[in-house]
């Protein structure tokens, strides 16, 4: 049993592909990586959380089990923290997953209040080599949860700091960014932010999302009546991509995600029904 390998095994957890087989393999990894080489090791059980999160978000799985496992996992990373004998005393990432968690069960204040704790954990270890990569992670990611809250503008700017802090930022800043320029409508923007995802085979398909969303909504409000019927056609190509990867997801299942505002669940299913996703299962693609 060694840390070194359960790090190995987490690493590679985490570069397995955004797919329900690729999530599997991961949470085999993460389940490896503390059962067979350290059971004390936090970040497994972390981010072996946000993989069940990743089940809640995609419908992969049972969500009674998902909601189940997640906070579970995250729990046991936040008690890892609290213990000066295990080697993560104070370590962040147990209360960012929390956080996570939290919001994927709508429980928005809770889970601002896990990553605010998180926040202090970082800023308490100035002198650690993550120092500026940790909070620029943990801000970029909070955004998301501002976006599902209701706050957009906040959400916007949390990640343009965050980029500015650490230049050598994940592919996922830009996702969460364009994602927030959709929902304050700068539409453009938000594919334009996606274009920056490079390479290319990089982007997991739920971009498509965003990208048939924009450009749908762009279509209605082009007066040239010939370009608002190529963007309108383009987005719903788009769309058509997307769902020949995930040919179960639906308007409801995108609607099902927790929200703290109506608003912003209505504007993005809008944008997802006039791009054409399916109602139903049974729709073509």
């Amino acid at each position: 049993m060694t840390t070194a390998q359960a790090k190995v095994l987490t690493r590679q957890a985490r570069n397995k592909p955004l797919t329900p087989e690729g999530n599997e393999e991961a949470k085999e990894l993460y389940r490896k990586a503390i059962d067979e080489e350290d059971i004390n090791y936090l970040p497994a059980y972390a981010e072996l959380s946000y993989a069940w999160c990743r089940d809640l978000e995609n419908d992969w799985g049972p969500r009674q089990t998902a909601l189940e496992q997640a906070e579970r996992r995250a729990l046991e990373a936040v008690e890892l923290s609290k213990d000066e004998n295990k080697g993560w005393h104070k370590f962040f990432m147990g209360h960012w997953y929390l956080g996570i968690f939290r919001w994927h069960q709508g429980k928005f204040t809770e889970s601002f209040q896990e990553y605010a704790t998180a926040r202090e954990l970082v800023e308490s270890k100035p002198d650690s080599e993550w120092y500026v990569k940790n909070l620029a992670d943990l801000d970029a990611d909070m955004a998301e949860a501002l976006i599902y809250h209701g706050d957009p503008k906040r959400a916007v700017q949390l990640v343009l700091d965050a980029m500015d802090r650490n230049k050598d930022h994940a592919y996922w800043y830009h996702w969460i960014k364009a994602r927030g320029d959709y929902h304050l409508g700068r539409y453009q923007d938000a594919i334009d932010e996606i274009g920056k995802i490079v390479p290319q085979e990089k982007q997991p398909n739920d971009v498509r999302l965003i990208l048939a969303a924009s450009k749908a909504q762009l279509a209605t409000t082009e007066a040239d009546v010939g370009k608002a019927e190529k963007m309108l056609s383009e987005a719903k190509a788009i769309m058509e991509e997307f769902s020949k990867i995930e040919p179960n997801w639906t308007l409801a299942k995108s609607a099902a995600y927790e929200y703290g505002s109506a608003t912003e669940r209505d504007h993005w299913i809008t944008g997802l029904d006039k791009a054409g996703l399916k109602h139903s299962v049974n729709d073509n693609p």
